[in-house]
């Protein structure tokens, strides 16, 4: 560990004394929490405004179906889909091959107002034998697809960090300044024990 950032937070832990010290770390660790859950609901939010499956450029692709729209229900304001309000509906998918299976479609991508009515979507599959983790949404440049699904990775990095942050800020909480160097095998300096 960088022995500026050790002496700086051992400046900190005396300074502020041992209660100080850790109220700071569940502060930041609180904030760096908020932090990732915004940026990933914030991606997520983004996603959700492509009309496309999802399938990006370099994905499993895509095959035209038929869906027929069942009962939808309204999801939000936060959900994993992200950040304000979006349908998602039950539907019959028709193949061009004549296979018949259900489907939740969403989000957005077919509304209430689509129900009863027979709407020409995109299907992409990753399991192509079982049918499984299928997402369906109208036609849309693929080109634009990756670039949804790089917006959605940066969301997941920048939550994992935070979630690292979170740990390292939690763990320095639970243990003091001391304790913490010394378990990451970077132990103070005598002067600060």
């Amino acid at each position: 560990m960088d022995p500026d950032i050790r002496g700086r937070e051992m400046r900190l832990w005396q300074a502020l004394g041992p209660a100080g010290y850790r109220l700071r770390s569940v502060g930041l660790a609180a904030l760096l929490a908020v932090i990732g859950v915004v940026v990933f609901l914030g991606s997520m939010t983004v996603a959700s405004l492509l009309p496309g499956s999802r399938a990006g450029a370099l994905g499993p692709g895509e095959q035209q179906v038929r869906a027929v729209v069942g009962d939808c229900q309204r999801v939000g304001p936060i959900s994993r889909r992200g950040f304000g309000y979006w349908w998602e509906c039950e539907a019959s998918v028709i193949t061009a091959d004549g296979d018949v299976r259900n489907a939740w479609i969403g989000p957005s991508v077919v509304t209430h107002e689509d129900r009863g009515r027979a709407v020409e979507l995109r299907e992409s599959c990753r399991d192509k034998i079982h049918f499984t983790d299928c997402t369906y949404g109208r036609p849309t440049s693929r080109w634009l697809g990756l670039g949804m699904l790089l917006i959605v990775r940066l969301g997941w990095l920048v939550s994992l960090f935070s979630g690292f942050g979170v740990a390292m800020f939690l763990t320095r909480a639970l243990l003091g300044a001391p304790r913490y160097f010394r378990f990451r095998g970077n132990p103070p300096s005598n002067k600060w024990t």
